[in-house]
């Protein structure tokens, strides 16, 4: 009787470890989705106010100097990238074309960056990681990846805000000069990033 009394007291707790951790889950999934909802509704609410003809920065201009930290404190300032090709790219961790994007271009930054005289900025928008632990998410994420480039932290959203970045990913490529040679909106493949370098001074 005592045993049988000991399993169903075990077999209790089992259910209740296994019924929090769904709950936890549960919430960090609806929490990650509402910050994804919250994010593309104020892209949607500045979308309707950014003239078509005037959204972002497009080939020619000079993009708007910035100085970031990365997770491990690291300035990143865009400048001091002047004289090589620069693939200054916007993402957060939940998107799904983001994570589509992200091996091929470690994949480019490990093969081809270097000869290639380019190197690739990844400014994560952590205003739009609004689940919890979001560093701890970036961080889980990088680890993930194996992303090796620099990967500076857009904490307040401002500089997001200055790219027009209203979708992501989007990317600018700006080249020797420092000067936009052309944005990308949507993610890239390896491929698609070897020739956009190739057509860069």
């Amino acid at each position: 009787m005592k045993k049988n009394i000991f399993g169903v007291i075990i077999i209790a707790i089992l259910i209740s470890i296994v019924t929090v951790n769904i709950v936890k889950e549960t919430r960090a999934k609806k929490l990650e989705e509402l910050a994804q909802e919250e994010f593309l509704l104020e892209s949607a609410t500045k979308e309707a106010h950014v003239d078509v003809a005037s959204k972002g920065l497009t080939a020619g201009n000079e993009p708007p100097d910035f100085e970031l930290e990365t997770m491990d404190g690291q300035a990143v300032k865009l400048s001091d990238y002047k004289g090589k090709k620069v693939i200054l790219n916007f993402w957060a961790t939940w998107c799904p074309p983001c994570k589509a994007e992200m091996p091929h271009m470690q994949n480019y930054y490990n093969t081809d960056a270097s000869e290639e005289n380019v190197e690739i900025i990844a400014v994560n928008l952590t205003n739009a990681e609004k689940g919890l632990n979001k560093n701890e998410k970036i961080s889980n994420f990088i680890k993930e990846y194996g992303l090796t480039f620099p990967i500076p932290l857009d904490e307040e959203g401002e500089i997001g805000n200055k790219y027009q970045t209203l979708t992501i990913p989007t990317t600018y490529m700006i080249d020797t000069n420092g000067l936009i040679h052309k944005k990308i909106v949507g993610p890239m493949d390896e491929e698609m990033i070897g020739k956009l370098v190739q057509e860069m001074k």
